[in-house]
This record gives structure tokens, C-alpha cells and sequence, in this order.
């Protein structure tokens, strides 16, 4: 038996009749980190919800540590559920300084050594006598995080929290995230856009569309094999294009005509000057337009009837018109 389990979960808004989610099943074991993924509207936000205890489903069961949390004959209060949630917003407590919100709530005070521990971790020390007002977009992300882990919450939910902060601090908070997961052994879903976020952190990504699953695999699979066009987009640009172009690839999705697809990353190009193994394919492609991002190149490139876009690193000057071979790394 899988350790949090979501079993046939629905819900619809009475107000508006939108169907927020369909029949979502997964389940997910125990230290594991799994992403949850979708554009806006999919139903991230009203899955963590619902699992919190937050929202109500119209029907289905969630299983926590073998305990049925919703079902047709009971519900279990949020404070009751065993489950921490960090939201975007943080909602810390205005009127508690630092040290009162980290030690608000009901198990704090067993888990005290815990919690120094985390402090320390973040380096947060010198906060405790501030109130959040008084203290940085930083600060106050790693203060939330700490309360949500206060109670040492057997499944702790993250709806989106690292997505308003800088490149530099996004990163250093999510280091921090890893190694805390790491050392404390923790359950963890996570609400992202961000690939980075997926790929540092998780072990599967569970990708949502109107509400229902459109995949649910090991993130790189995702990345490597979707199953749509959805799929195959949601970690940034893909070339889609007919498999018929390349038969050798094997790994394919339909489209709604029921036409097949091969998803190509522009990552998967190499000039076919450079280092290559015997998994590739090579093609001529004229070159359409080359745009210079730092040490990277984007190049558009021209095959067949396809305009295909690549991503090389910086190298030998490409001069448009030019034509040029590359190899696709399958």
C-alpha cells in the first residue's frame, strides 16, 4: 500500500459549474518528492487544497500513512490531517514576531530541537524578536517554510512558494529545501512552472490539464517521452513534428487528428562538427536566424518544410543562409 494515496477525486464549483478536477488517482510512496504541474488553471492549487482538508471534494478518498482522511462517511480537519502547506502568499501571523510563528502550532514544543535545527540550517538566527514586516522576502519564505515544518507533518504540500523570489535566492532556498528533505526524510508535493524546480528536486512529475492526469511518470520520462502535445510543452519548447520525418525515433505521441509526433528539444541539437555517439541522427538545415543569450546560441533552422529551433552553445560563427549538418541526440 502506497503511502499518501488520491483515489477517484472530483470537484466541481456549484457557483460557476466549472469543473475543477476529474477522477484524479495517484498515489505517491513514502520520502518521496513529486511535482505537480499544470498551466494556470489546471487544478494545482485546488488538489493541494482539497488534500489539505481546505476544500471539499464531491467525491473520492484520500489515504494518508493508512489513514482515510475524505470518503463518502468521513473528513478529518485540516489541523488534524498530519499534512503542512506553504502558499504562495506565506500568510505569516502580522501581529507574532519570527519566533512566535515558528512555534505556533500544537506539536511545536516536542519538536523544539527540530525546529533550532532548521533555524540554524537557514540561518535565521538573528531574526526572532522581528516581526515580518521587518524582515526580507527571503527571510520571510524561510520563516514559512520552518512553521509549515514545525509539527514534523508526515506530507508537506508547497503550492508555487519560490516562484516570486530572484534567480539567486530561488536558488538558495531551494538548496536548502533539498537538503532538508534529504536529512529529515520527507513526503513532499510541490505545485511548480519552473523545470528547475522539478529536475533539482523531485522524482516524478504529476501533470495536470482541465483538471484531469495527462501524465504521471519519473520527471525525465516526461521530458524524454510525452504523451501530447501538452505534455510535451510543458517544460519549455519542443519541436513537434511528424514522426514520418524521423521513423528511427521511436518514441511518439497522436495528436487530435490522430497524426504522430516526435518531440525534438532544441538541447538535443549538436553541429555535427562536434563530439557525437552512435545515438543520433544527423540532418542538413539551412540556417534561418541565430540569436546570442550569454554562452548560449538559439538557432532557427530550416528542414524540409519545418522551421526546427536549437539551442548550442556558443562555438564557430553561423552565418544565416548558411547550410550547415546537425545531429539530434535521441
Amino acid at each position: 500500500m502506497s503511502f499518501f494515496r488520491v483515489e477517484n477525486l472530483s470537484k466541481t464549483f456549484s457557483k460557476n459549474k466549472v469543473r475543477a478536477l476529474h477522477n484524479i488517482s495517484f498515489s505517491c510512496e513514502e520520502k518521496s518528492i513529486t511535482s505537480l504541474m499544470g498551466s494556470s488553471g489546471s487544478g494545482k492549487s485546488t488538489l493541494l487544497s482539497i488534500i489539505a482538508g481546505l476544500d471539499f471534494p464531491d467525491c473520492g478518498n484520500i489515504t494518508l500513512n493508512g489513514r482515510k482522511l475524505n470518503g463518502n462517511l468521513n473528513y478529518i480537519k485540516p489541523e488534524q490531517r498530519d499534512i503542512g502547506i506553504i502558499f504562495q502568499d506565506l500568510s505569516l501571523f502580522p501581529n507574532m514576531t519570527i519566533e512566535q510563528n515558528l512555534y505556533y502550532g500544537n506539536k511545536t514544543k516536542q519538536n523544539k530541537s527540530f525546529i533550532k535545527d532548521l533555524i540554524n540550517l537557514t540561518k535565521i538566527e538573528d531574526l526572532m524578536r522581528r516581526y515580518p514586516h521587518e524582515i526580507s522576502g527571503g527571510q520571510a519564505q524561510r520563516v514559512a517554510i520552518i512553521r509549515s515544518l514545525g509539527n514534523r507533518p508526515s506530507l508537506l504540500l508547497m503550492d508555487e512558494p519560490l516562484s516570486q523570489l530572484d534567480i539567486k535566492l530561488k536558488e538558495e532556498i531551494r538548496d536548502e529545501l533539498i537538503l532538508i528533505f534529504k536529512n529529515y526524510d520527507m513526503t513532499v508535493i510541490i505545485a511548480t512552472h519552473d523545470m528547475y524546480d522539478v529536475f533539482h528536486m523531485s522524482h516524478k512529475t504529476l501533470l495536470l490539464k482541465d483538471g484531469a492526469i495527462e501524465q504521471y511518470d519519473k520527471s525525465l520520462n516526461i521530458l524524454k517521452d510525452p504523451i501530447s502535445e501538452y505534455s510535451s510543452l510543458i517544460f519549455g519548447y519542443s519541436n513537434n513534428i511528424p514522426q514520418s520525418y524521423f521513423p528511427e525515433i521511436k518514441n511518439y505521441f497522436q495528436s487530435s487528428d490522430n497524426k504522430k509526433y516526435i518531440s525534438i528539444r532544441p538541447e538535443q541539437f549538436k553541429l555535427k562538427s562536434e563530439t557525437s555517439d552512435f545515438n543520433t541522427l544527423n540532418i542538413e538545415c539551412e540556417i534561418i536566424d541565430v540569436i546570442n543569450i550569454g554562452y548560449d546560441r538559439i538557432v532557427k533552422l530550416s528542414y524540409k518544410d519545418k522551421i526546427l529551433i536549437a539551442k548550442l552553445p556558443d562555438g564557430p560563427k553561423l552565418n544565416i543562409g548558411e547550410i550547415k549538418y546537425f545531429s539530434i541526440i535521441t
